[in-house]
């Protein structure tokens, strides 16, 4: 069993003590987002987990419980979301720097291939057109050159609740991607390896 920890919230960033405690009980109670009644225990002991997959956007205070991991023989690796984004779309992060930072010394202590990058999502605005994605992604590309082989990218899944959200904040309006703007933004196919990632 592959352990996804978690897609619901950054776990790494805020709830490192809690992880912790429940992989030396080793078992976590996880409620149906849609049913909370409906508890569902998941066991977290080496001989039933292959691996962790961690997801955060700052995974710096985590660090501590990698030596835990490491010392009960738990295989894991990070999905790491790093965009160039100011604190009106991802607020209460460190400085970008700082993050890469952070990027740079897990891969450090990992290897590369155990740290994937996200520049995820891509938010086409009048704030960040897709000239400005163009430009951040490569030069953060070369800031990250031997730190990670893969880069995952998606565009923003556009609802009206995202449109009226971006649009309350000061500057951004939703832009539409034109036939040409939406080839540009994509990721180049003959780059991409298997599952959709990008080697870098």
């Amino acid at each position: 069993m592959i352990v996804s920890a978690s897609r619901r919230t950054d776990l790494p960033a805020y709830y490192g003590r809690w992880f912790l405690q429940r992989l030396h009980e080793g078992f976590c109670e996880v409620p149906n987002p849609f049913n909370p009644r409906q508890i569902s225990r998941v066991a977290l002991g080496v001989g039933e987990v292959e691996a962790f997959v961690f997801w955060s956007k700052n995974p710096r205070p985590f660090f501590p419980v990698l030596d835990a991991l490491d010392a009960l023989g738990h295989r894991y690796y990070f999905q790491f979301t790093l965009n160039p984004y100011d604190s009106r779309l991802e607020p209460q992060l460190p400085p970008l720097e700082e993050r890469t930072e952070t990027l740079l010394a897990l891969s450090e202590r990992l290897g590369p291939k155990r740290v994937v990058w996200r520049y995820d999502p891509i938010v086409v605005s009048s704030e960040t057109p897709v000239a400005f994605h163009q430009e951040a992604f490569g030069s953060m590309a070369e800031r990250l050159r031997g730190a990670t082989v893969r880069a995952m990218t998606s565009l923003l899944t556009r609802y009206r609740k995202t449109d009226r959200r971006l649009a309350r904040l000061d500057g951004f309006q939703p832009c539409a991607l034109e036939p040409g703007a939406r080839a540009a933004a994509r990721v180049d196919e003959s780059q991409r390896g298997p599952g959709g990632h990008r080697a870098l």
